[in-house]
């Protein structure tokens, strides 16, 4: 009854003083998306509208998610908390099981409670997790029901371009449809909004319209990857078989650690992969210029992330299900016109997903969620100043199901209790350092004292731009007393968490 009233006297307040001093969240997920935009220094990747969003943000250079693969990765940064607190680290269980997060506020939700309009479209959440896509989090679901289209069906499941069709029967294309009714809604209705989107590519199956693939007129023109193998003295608990299948099942050299695909093969799937890129840029242009047309750009603060990275040959893989930087790094950059320290500028702040919660509620001029223990920290003052410091480290893991019986080690559909080791992960301003252990399923928590492996990566020089200069070389064995010293802060860290 108390939270209640607290709503009711917000909207009371919120319509006294009118809509001008607030700000809107345009909230933008997209999955697999690693950073091959311009904006972090690739041109050859054809993304304009993430570029010009991009030289109107704030980007941060050094932003990771805390568990590679889409599930567990939403549950965090949907409520500011992470896998080890959500208890969500596959694709059985999420946050609003019992003795969880029944009573946490997500991060729509509490724009909700605070009389905000809240609707989202497309892959926010993953599907089922939590069930029905959350309710709690979204306003009025009669009139705006939470909507998923689902991903169009592909002549394989690797990748398609389809020529000759409409491009509103292309599930990204629904969603921005959709979106951009509800933006309307909610211009003519004077309301304040928190409206989120995911767009699904470039997920696999890489399907879009045909005149993607113009921008890579050949597949002979695109660069492999440069190291194409695991790195050296990797322990293999750290490596997961992984391969897009499709028309190319048949070929022997998927699933194995030391034989990496043809160049040829490369290329193609990473043709692919670019023409998926760029098509869902496409839409996030559209989506864009309806904030635009309805002049409400200059009060709406624009959020643009992936929920995780993707690795495109790199150490022989082709997934994200690791801890490499290929898959824990992520775009992210942040769009509030009214901070014009941040227009245009990027920072070499670490940044976590973790951290959108608290930020988005600070730049949008909200009360701290301080009753909701978030994990995250807010990165908002980075926005008059984008050269401070918030952190020291980021924090990323990943579960392995080894003995399990599945048919991969991949966890997804491991239970929890199940799973054989958690691989924990710190990336520093110098070194990424990542230690194996043994997973407990019973009390749900590592056995820190029973260590399978151990990683540590140089990343001196690493300016971000070279996605295949750093790690492929473990020098754990080389360095003793750096492994001691990082696994002590390691340790401490997750353990406070």
């Amino acid at each position: 009854m108390r939270s209640f009233l607290v709503i009711v006297l917000f909207q009371i307040v919120f319509t006294a003083v009118g809509a001008a001093n607030t700000k809107n969240v345009l909230f933008i997920v997209v999955d697999d998306l690693r950073p091959d935009l311009g904006a972090y220094g690739q041109g050859y990747v054809h993304t304009p509208n993430i570029d010009k969003l991009a030289k109107e943000s704030l980007v941060f250079e050094r932003a990771y998610c805390q568990q590679a693969v889409c599930g567990p990765s939403r549950n965090s940064f949907m409520t500011g908390r992470r896998p080890d607190t959500t208890k969500a680290w596959n694709f059985i269980d999420h946050f609003r099981e019992p003795n969880v997060g029944l009573n946490w506020s997500s991060l729509p939700q509490y724009f909700k409670n605070h009389g905000y309009f809240s609707s989202g479209v497309g892959k926010l959440y993953h599907p089922r997790l939590p069930p029905e896509y959350d309710p709690p989090s979204w306003s009025d679901l009669d009139k705006f029901p939470f909507e998923y289209p689902r991903p169009s069906g592909c002549r394989d499941n690797t990748w398609c371009a389809i020529p000759s069709e409409p491009t509103p029967t292309f599930a990204d294309a629904n969603s921005s449809t959709i979106l951009r009714e509800r933006l309307r809604y909610a211009a003519k209705n004077k309301l304040p909004f928190f409206l989120g989107i995911g767009f699904h590519k470039p997920h696999l199956p890489w399907r879009f319209p045909e005149e993607f693939l113009h921008y890579y007129p050949q597949s002979a023109d695109i660069a492999p990857a440069a190291h194409r193998l695991p790195p050296t003295a990797m322990p293999s608990v750290a490596w997961y078989q992984c391969m897009p299948q499709g028309r190319f099942k048949d070929v022997n050299f998927f699933n194995n650690i030391s034989v990496p695909l043809p160049v040829d093969l490369q290329q193609t799937l990473r043709r692919a992969y670019y023409a998926a890129t760029s098509f869902m840029d496409s839409l996030v242009g559209e989506v864009l210029a309806e904030l635009e047309t309805l002049d409400l750009a200059n009060d709406t603060i624009v959020s643009f992330h992936a929920d995780h990275g993707w690795q495109l040959g790199e150490h022989n893989e082709w997934c994200k299900q690791t801890n490499f930087e290929l898959a824990t790094r992520v775009p992210m950059m942040i769009r509030a016109p009214w901070k014009k320290e941040s227009m245009g500028k990027s920072t070499q702040a670490f940044a976590e997903l973790v951290d959108l919660y608290p930020t988005l509620v600070e730049l949008a001029g909200l009360p701290p969620a301080s009753e909701e223990n978030l994990d995250g920290s807010s990165l908002a003052t980075l926005f008059d100043n984008p050269e401070r410091v918030i952190k020291n480290v980021t924090l990323s893991q990943y579960p392995r199901c080894l003995n399990a019986k599945s048919s991969s080690d991949l966890c997804t559909g491991v239970p929890r209790e199940k799973f054989d080791y958690m691989g924990y992960s710190m990336r520093t301003d110098d070194y990424r350092y990542t230690e194996w252990v043994k997973w407990n399923g019973t009390k749900l928590k590592p056995e820190w004292d029973k260590q399978v492996g151990v990683e540590l990566y140089s990343h001196v020089g690493d300016t971000g731009n070279d996605f295949d200069a750093f790690e492929n070389e473990n020098i754990a064995s080389k360095e003793p007393d750096l492994v001691k010293k990082l696994s002590e802060q390691l340790y401490q860290i997750f353990q406070k968490n």
